[in-house]
């Protein structure tokens, strides 16, 4: 065993899964919901792009409500494909990482330092015995 394998935790603002895949999906969300509860007509997160992209792009709030309907799939797809197999915990919190991130590299140090003393302890024990034995004549 050379060295530790750990999974550090990771600070989810960091990550693809969050802004390509969760962030989307919530917006999306978000316009959903409020187009149910209303007439079907209200759409803030695409109105506000809409005002945003509108006079650069001519894009309306109702090809931008289609266009996050499209890609909610590809949205889920992202997270699921970052999150798949074995895939780093999550924390909300950047100290929080910085602080396990620590904890694990001064584990890690500490059981290299302990390994490497074990292994000097039985190079010294096999070069005793080998003195050991040679000084020991055998009989004739």
């Amino acid at each position: 065993m050379d060295s530790i394998k750990t999974i550090a935790p990771i600070f989810i603002g960091r990550t693809r899964s969050f802004w390509l895949g969760i962030v989307p999906a919530i917006l999306t969300l978000i316009d959903v919901i409020a187009g149910s509860v209303s007439d079907g007509t209200a759409e803030p997160i695409a109105t506000g792009l809409a005002a945003i992209l509108g006079p650069l792009t001519g894009a309306t709030a109702e090809g931008i409500h289609g266009f996050m309907l499209a890609v909610a799939p590809i949205c889920a797809l992202i997270v699921a494909h970052q999150r798949g197999g074995l895939a780093r915990p999550y924390t909300t919190s950047p100290a929080k990482e910085r602080e396990l991130v620590r904890t694990i590299e001064d584990g890690k140090s500490a059981f290299e330092a302990g390994n490497a003393f074990g292994e000097r302890l039985l190079q010294s024990d096999s070069t005793s015995l080998a003195s050991s034995a040679s000084r020991i004549k055998p009989k004739a």
